[in-house]
């Protein structure tokens, strides 16, 4: 198998037959990749559409490796013409940066027809991946929220029940930013953003109820990337 997918590591000019095949490769390898990520990520941390990008983005990888070849000009003209342009979606889960690493790897590996290589890389980073969604190191099993909180500048800082709420529900939360507001009466209020994980899902609507009743105005609480807000 090893000698096999090894004939063509120092191809230069490859068949139509070799450029399908490396495509065909690289895109069942690429899915793999994002059927591990599918499998072993239930939350909403991921963007939209980012399985497809995963498969999408080792093509890319594959067809411009391949494109280049051992041309060190042609190398310096394609990382000029690729400097032109900006990518502004923001992967904010450092998780799916390394998937997407994964799959740009991968391309990367077939462009240069290190099969052999590819393959293996492949297979033990989907094994590891699935051995570790089964450990304690599994945030990315569990769905992300958003919450959205305001209070009058002259409250103060959210208050020693609101910590009690959230640590009642909540297993983890962390502060992203706090906003002034002026409102039409001149008067100031401060809304503050959170990133939380709940202890049960099924026990949201308890926590927002539980918020109101210790005076919290919530202002959004919904899954992360997700357009549906309170």
């Amino acid at each position: 198998m090893q000698e096999f997918l090894s004939i063509y590591s120092k191809i230069e000019n490859p068949t139509f037959e070799m450029v399908l095949f490396t495509f065909l490769l690289s895109f069942l390898l690429s899915a793999l990749i994002a059927f591990t990520y599918n499998m072993t990520t239930r939350s909403t941390l991921r963007t939209t559409n980012f399985i497809q990008s995963l498969i999408l983005s080792a093509l890319i990888a594959t067809m411009v490796l391949q494109a280049i070849g051992d041309n060190v000009a042609s190398g310096l003209g394609m990382l000029g013409a690729l400097t032109v342009i900006q990518f502004r979606t923001a992967l904010r889960n450092p998780r799916d940066i390394v998937f997407m690493f994964a799959a740009l790897g991968t391309g990367i590996a077939c462009g240069l027809y290190g099969f052999f290589i590819a393959i293996l890389g492949v297979f033990f980073f989907c094994l590891l991946a699935i051995v570790l969604s089964f450990t304690p190191f599994h945030y990315g099993r569990h769905i992300v929220w958003e919450l959205r909180i305001r209070m009058e500048e002259s409250a103060g800082d959210p208050g020693e029940n609101f910590i009690q709420v959230m640590a009642q529900y909540c297993q983890h939360w962390t502060l992203d930013s706090v906003n002034l507001d002026r409102l039409k009466d001149n008067a100031v209020s401060r809304e503050y953003d959170y990133t939380l994980l709940f202890k049960d899902d099924t026990k949201q609507p308890a926590f927002l109820q539980a918020l109101l009743d210790n005076g919290v105005a919530v202002r959004r609480l919904n899954k992360q990337n997700d357009e549906l807000t309170l």
